[in-house]
């Protein structure tokens, strides 16, 4: 946009910066121009300081800056509990922060109730080799069978104590997953009843970038949009992600909204749960749209204007609906279709003067 000043003259002024004798509402006037144009001479007009630009259609883009912080993929997290009670005779992931690969043993239980029925499986099959052919025998195998199945013993762990012939005394229980032990709960040696919390295992294979964004910057925010993210512990490299989800809820204190970047992860990796990062989300440019300096808006609560330049001194109030606003520049939904020239300063004087124009028009038509 270039501004442009009204050309200098002399002129008597009245406490608003308006020349009394040369602004006029030109519906009471001898040119008989529409309503609700006023008219300012020259001096006035350089006087007051009146500038104009001319009204570009044009998409506005916007960078939104703020901050996140890293935290674990709660998708990933897994706690470890057993079905069964026990005591706990070796403990394999002894200690907070352990990695653990899934498969591989975590504990070892001895179980009285695991080694009972360890017992009547092996006696079930016994008796089902010697009754070939009883169905009776069959539904005793299938559900000892069962019940070792629901307490999470593996396929290969029930054909081992097949082939052995005989319980085993302790039964070892692997990871459900990969990752990082955390909130560790049981120590070796000790008794567990079946449901306890033992441990949890968080998968950092991706993690978690969560982002605050303000309440006005929401219009802007979308699923997808790409984002710049830039590391404290390493500002040099370029950190790349997008939005895959926005929260909806809205902290009523601090009237932000949350969105979410997943990112890859890895216990070697720098983004750790718990460090911040400075985002930038990049909102996707809008459609072209007449667009105005926001200071051009003249707003009074209840309706916006801008005020059109029509040359010649003359000036009208153009209502119009707004939109999104960004650096200083607003779109213009309704009211300009681009083009115009428009009032950029001084142009709350002129709105007064008209809205007092229209008054006196509205008073003299009623006498």
């Amino acid at each position: 946009m270039s501004d442009t000043t009204q050309p200098s003259g002399m002129a008597s002024m009245d406490h608003t910066g308006m020349d009394n004798t040369d602004m006029h509402n030109t519906e009471n006037g001898s040119m008989g121009e529409q309503e609700g144009v006023v008219r300012v001479s020259p001096a006035t007009v350089q006087n007051i300081g009146v500038r104009t630009a001319e009204v570009p259609v044009e998409p506005l883009r916007r960078t939104i800056r703020t901050t996140g912080q890293f935290k674990m993929d709660e998708r990933g997290m897994r706690t470890v509990s057993l079905k069964v009670g026990g005591w706990v005779e070796t403990l394999h992931a002894d200690y907070k922060g352990a990695i653990v690969k899934k498969g591989e043993p975590l504990l070892e239980l001895y179980s009285p109730e695991l080694v009972s029925t360890q017992e009547e499986y092996l006696l079930a099959l016994r008796n089902a080799r010697r009754m070939e052919g009883s169905s009776d025998a069959k539904r005793l195998v299938e559900a000892t069978r069962r019940r070792l199945d629901h307490w999470d013993l593996t396929e290969s762990q029930i054909e081992e104590i097949e082939a052995r012939g005989e319980p085993t005394r302790t039964v070892t229980f692997h990871a459900p997953t990969s990752g990082e032990v955390m909130h560790k709960n049981v120590t070796e040696g000790q008794r567990i009843e079946p449901g306890r919390a033992l441990m949890d295992i968080a998968d950092l294979s991706t993690i978690w970038l969560i982002a605050d964004v303000n309440q006005q910057d929401l219009p802007w925010i979308e699923e997808g949009m790409p984002v710049r993210i830039r590391l404290v512990s390493d500002p040099g490299a370029k950190q790349e992600g997008q939005v895959d989800h926005i929260y909806n809820m809205l902290d009523a204190e601090t009237r932000t909204a949350k969105v979410r970047i997943t990112l890859p992860g890895g216990n070697r990796r720098l983004r750790k749960p718990g460090a911040y990062a400075t985002v930038y989300l990049e909102a996707r440019p809008t459609e072209a749209t007449p667009v105005v300096p926001s200071e051009a808006v003249v707003s009074n609560g209840e309706r916006d204007v801008v005020i059109q330049a029509l040359g010649d001194g003359r000036f009208r109030p153009r209502p119009v609906m707004t939109g999104l606003e960004t650096g200083g520049r607003v779109q213009i939904l309704d009211g300009l279709s681009g083009g115009e020239q428009i009032v950029t300063s001084a142009q709350f004087l002129i709105d007064s003067e008209a809205r007092l124009e229209g008054a006196m028009s509205m008073m003299m038509g009623d006498m």
